[in-house]
């Protein structure tokens, strides 16, 4: 569930210092080593600053989704919104519980604590990014000074759980293996009604998923006539017993759209692949086949 939400909710202080750990380290060894990528992954993971995260990513995963794809299908926070994310991902804690290897794979499992951003959304705007981007520098100041201070005295809204994560040895570093070898392609086309009055295509036709994955994908429409155009499409999933597992949390275009003569505008839509998926669904196929509504 945490890791849902690390993605999703930003899609994003037990007793010592640094808040990052509960463990001392300066004490720390050879087997904290995991840990310490593990914390720097979450952290990032939380700030929406996947560009950072990506460069944790084992390079077995990083051969399947490129830097560019895995920061699209997240969308990344800019300006104070990555500010603040970052300023609240300081205080996030993580203390190990057990750990075992299994080959060259280490299997770990960690109490999170960590800001819960739903319940601090007032004092962020909502995390509107254009609200929070409109900032001037001094509110921009005073609101990570807020979030500093809250932080450091322990009154934050926190939430905790415990997660397990799989980690490898790549050379002299660690690196967080997220085994999308073995997950769901899934795979985007589009349906386009006859005589060229709309033109649409996926900005990416294809992505790999694991179980509660949550990842967005844009498809660029264009009207590419002379009028204006309403459309909408309808959503296909093939096979359609799969259509449960793959949940639309967000899409414009299940909703008529105008667009002007010339436009073109890219519309994204947001996808949870659900964790009862069965472990045999290798491949999924979407199709967005747009309709025109024109009276």
């Amino acid at each position: 569930m945490l890791k849902k939400l690390l993605v999703s909710s930003l899609c994003c202080f037990l007793l010592a210092l640094p808040p990052l750990f509960w463990f001392n380290q300066s004490a720390a060894g050879s087997h904290d080593e995991p840990v310490e990528t593990l914390a720097r992954y979450l952290k990032h993971l939380y700030a929406r600053d996947f560009r950072q995260a990506y460069r944790l990513i084992s390079s077995e995963d990083q051969r399947l989704k490129l830097a560019n794809e895995y920061v699209r299908e997240r969308g990344a926070f800019t300006g104070i919104a990555l500010d603040a994310a970052r300023k609240l991902a300081s205080f996030i804690e993580i203390r190990p519980l057990s750990s075992r290897w299994e080959g060259a794979r280490y299997h770990i499992t960690v109490a999170l604590k960590l800001p819960d951003p739903n319940a601090l959304g007032k004092l962020l705007l909502d995390w509107d990014e254009d609200k929070l981007n409109a900032l001037s520098a001094g509110e921009r100041k005073n609101l990570l000074a807020s979030l500093d201070r809250l932080g450091t005295a322990q009154q934050l809204p926190m939430i905790q759980g415990e997660e397990s994560f799989v980690l490898i040895q790549e050379r002299s570093k660690w690196k967080v293996f997220l085994d999308w070898a073995a997950g769901t392609q899934v795979q985007f086309a589009t349906a386009l009604p006859p005589n060229a009055q709309i033109a649409a295509e996926p900005l990416a036709k294809q992505t790999v998923a694991r179980s509660g994955d949550v990842f967005t994908v844009g498809f660029k429409v264009t009207n590419p006539t002379s009028q204006e155009i309403v459309t909408r499409i309808a959503h296909r999933v093939e096979p359609k017993e799969s259509a449960q597992h793959l949940e639309l949390i967000e899409c414009a275009l299940l909703l008529p759209v105008r667009m002007r003569p010339g436009e073109a505008q890219t519309y994204r839509s947001t996808y949870l692949l659900r964790s009862d998926l069965p472990a045999e669904t290798k491949t999924i196929h979407v199709t967005y086949d747009f309709k025109i509504e024109n009276p």
